[in-house]
C-alpha cells in the first residue's frame, strides 16, 4: 500500500512539476528567440556611423600633413586610437570577382578580428584601421547565465510544489484510512503546511461523519437487543395463553409475527456485524466440488423444484463461514421466487473465482439490478414482501464479497429468472475490503 501511494505521489508530481515547468521554459524560450531576433534587427551593420566617422577624421588628419609626414601622423594616431593605422597603396586592395569596391569596408582576418578598409581619392591610397587588438575575454560565468535561469525555474518550481505534493498526498492516503476504517479519523491539520485549510475542514468532516456512523451502528445495536426483551416476554405470556382454546388462532398469528421481529433483529445485528470495521477473514483452501454439494443439500426446496451444482475450480480461497452465510442467502433467494429449478455454480475466470446462483423465476428489471443489493431494498410483484424477507439477504452478500475483495452483481439468467454472482479474487490477489 505504501508503495502504490509512494508511486501515486510521484506521478502526481511529475505530472505537475512537467506542466509547470514545460510551460515555463517554453515561454522563456520564446521570449529568449524574440529578444535576440529583436536585437539582431536594432543592432547596427559593422560598417556603421561610428567607423565612417572615424576613418573619415583619421582621413583628414593624413590629408593635412605633408606626404613625407604622413607616415609620423599615422603613428601619432595609432597612439592616440589604440588601433594600428596604416597607408595602403590604392593598388594594394584587391576585390574577387572584379567587385566594386565600397567606400568603407569591413574585413576579417583568421582570428576574426576586423579591420576596417577606406579608399581615398584625396590621399590616393588606402587607409588601414585595424586589426583591434585582443581584447580580455569576457569571465566565462556569463556563458551560464542563460542556464542558471533554466535552473532556477526548475528549482523554484520544485521548491514551490513539494509541499503542495506531499499535503495532497497525505490527504489522499488519510481519506484512504478514514474509508477503510472509519473510526480513525483524519488528523492531518498539524501534518500540512500549503492546505492547512482545507486539512482542517477534511479533519472536521470526517469527524461529524464518525460521529454519524458510530451513533447509528449504537442506535441499532441497542435497539435491537432492547427490542429481545419485551420478545422474550411476548413469547412467555403467549405460551402461557396457548393453553387457552378459545385464543389458538389470535396466539398464532401473533406468534408468527413474534418471530418474524426476531428474524429481522437477527439479520439486522449480521448485517452490522459484517459492517464492522474489525471484521477479520479466516482464508482457507477449500474444496469446491464437496463445499458446493454440502450448500446445496442445505437448500431447502418447495414441491416441484429441484437443484443442481456444479463446481468447475479445485480449491477455493475463500472464508469458508462467511460465503457459506453467502450461499444460504443466494440459495434461500432463489427458491422463494424459483418456479422448478435452481442452480449454483462456482468457477475459474480470468484469475477470479465466480459463485453464480439462478433460478427461473420472475427475474429482476434490468433497472434495477443495482438497487436490490441495498439493505431493505425489496421489488415489486412477485418479489414483494409478501414472499417473506427483509430486504436484507442481498445487501449481506454484497458485504460478504466486498470483505473478499470482490462484487455482486445480478445479471438476466439463462434459466429465464435471475442470477446472482459474487466475484472475488483468486490467490493472494484476494483480500478484505472495506
Amino acid at each position: 500500500m505504501k508503495l502504490l501511494r509512494r508511486g501515486r505521489h510521484g506521478r502526481l508530481l511529475f505530472r505537475t512539476y512537467v506542466v509547470i515547468v514545460g510551460g515555463l521554459v517554453l515561454t522563456a524560450a520564446l521570449f529568449d528567440y524574440g529578444f535576440g531576433r529583436l536585437q539582431e534587427a536594432l543592432a547596427p551593420p559593422p560598417s556603421s556611423a561610428w567607423a565612417r566617422a572615424a576613418l573619415a577624421l583619421v582621413e583628414r588628419r593624413l590629408a593635412e600633413a605633408p606626404p613625407h609626414a604622413r607616415p609620423a601622423v599615422a603613428l601619432e594616431l595609432e597612439r592616440e586610437l589604440g588601433l594600428p593605422v596604416r597607408l595602403l597603396p590604392e593598388d594594394a586592395v584587391v576585390h574577387a570577382n572584379g567587385a566594386a569596391a565600397a567606400e568603407t569596408e569591413e574585413v576579417f582576418d583568421e582570428a576574426g578580428r576586423s579591420t576596417f578598409i577606406r579608399r581615398s581619392a584625396a590621399l590616393g591610397a588606402a587607409v588601414q584601421v585595424g586589426p583591434a587588438g585582443d581584447e580580455q575575454p569576457p569571465s566565462t560565468w556569463l556563458d551560464f547565465v542563460p542556464h542558471l535561469f533554466f535552473l532556477a525555474i526548475f528549482v523554484l518550481v520544485g521548491v514551490w510544489l513539494w509541499p503542495l505534493i506531499r499535503d495532497v498526498d497525505l490527504l489522499t492516503g488519510a481519506a484512504h484510512d478514514f474509508a477503510a476504517d472509519y473510526r480513525q479519523g483524519m488528523s492531518t491539520r498539524d501534518k500540512t503546511t500549503t492546505l492547512r485549510d482545507l486539512a482542517g475542514s477534511f479533519d472536521e468532516m470526517a469527524a461529524r461523519i464518525r460521529s454519524l456512523i458510530q451513533g447509528q451502528k449504537d442506535l441499532t445495536s441497542a435497539l435491537s437487543h432492547e427490542i429481545r426483551t419485551p420478545l422474550a416476554r411476548i413469547k412467555f405470556a403467549l405460551a402461557m395463553l396457548a393453553t387457552k382454546p378459545a385464543f389458538a388462532e389470535e396466539i398464532g398469528a401473533i406468534e408468527e409475527d413474534v418471530r418474524e421481529i426476531d428474524r429481522l433483529i437477527a439479520t439486522m445485528l449480521e448485517v452490522a456485524r459484517l459492517d464492522h470495521p474489525d471484521t477479520e477473514m479466516n482464508w482457507q483452501l477449500i474444496p469446491a466440488d464437496a463445499w458446493l454439494e454440502q450448500a446445496a443439500a442445505k437448500c431447502l426446496l418447495r414441491e416441484g423444484q429441484r437443484i443442481r451444482h456444479d463446481a468447475a475450480a479445485d480449491l477455493v480461497r475463500m472464508d469458508p463461514a462467511l460465503m457459506d452465510l453467502a450461499v444460504s442467502n443466494l440459495l434461500v433467494n432463489a427458491c422463494r421466487y424459483a418456479k422448478t429449478q435452481v442452480a449454483v455454480a462456482l468457477r475459474e475466470h480470468e484469475g477470479r473465482y465466480e459463485l453464480a446462483v439462478d433460478d427461473d423465476g420472475p427475474g429482476i428489471p434490468e433497472g434495477r439490478r443495482e438497487a436490490v443489493f441495498k439493505a431493505f431494498t425489496r421489488l415489486d410483484d412477485s418479489r414483494s414482501r409478501g414472499t417473506g424477507g427483509f430486504g436484507l439477504g442481498l445487501a449481506i452478500v454484497a458485504r460478504i464479497a466486498a470483505l473478499h475483495g470482490g462484487v455482486a452483481r445480478a445479471e438476466a439468467s439463462p434459466l429465464g429468472g435471475a442470477r446472482i454472482v459474487v466475484s472475488w479474487p483468486r490467490g493472494e490477489d484476494a483480500r478484505s475490503g472495506s
